[in-house]
């Protein structure tokens, strides 16, 4: 009768350990730090999630999640973007993007380099002309008079990119 217990109080164990490392790596994976695409730190106010391989995946711009679509030649859909000011949760349908604006996030800060040691050119980097996400035509404007780059509604973006 004893061993019984011992089996019993074995199996709730179990099952409130498996439990709990369920909810953990729920919990890690919905909030992801670094780019599902490129590896990058995902900086807060360009943050974007797109159902990728039927599933939210985040990206560390909306250039990087466009970028998925056009390299793998899956769908792809962009269901979150973020405001570059304010850090605001922004729905793809209505906002505004800054395209190729001397900011870019995700520019890397050091050279790449060759094995003879000498810098390597990048000749194509998957973030780059940057996109940058805007609430309001007006921001993006304002944004572009002081940074550069073209005012797009991101949906010609991606509609162009989505092809």
């Amino acid at each position: 009768m004893a061993g019984r217990h011992w089996l019993t109080y074995l199996a709730v164990a179990a099952l409130v350990a498996g439990l709990g490392y369920a909810g953990f790596k729920a919990y890690t994976s919905s909030e992801a730090d670094s780019c599902y695409a490129c590896q990058r730190t995902i900086h807060a106010h360009m943050r974007t999630v797109a159902i990728a391989h039927g599933r939210p995946r985040f990206f560390c711009c909306p250039a990087c999640a466009l970028s998925e679509h056009e390299q793998e030649g899956q769908p792809i859909r962009i269901v979150e973007l973020t405001d570059f000011i304010t850090g605001a949760k922004l729905a793809p349908a209505g906002a505004f993007v800054v395209k190729g604006s001397d900011v870019n996030m995700c520019a890397r800060k050091q050279e790449l380099m060759e094995a003879d040691k000498r810098a390597a050119d990048v000749a194509y980097d998957r973030c780059a002309p940057s996109l940058l996400a805007f609430a309001t035509e007006t921001e993006a404007a304002r944004f572009a008079s002081a940074h550069g780059g073209q005012v797009l509604p991101f949906r010609d973006v991606a509609a162009a990119f989505l092809r």
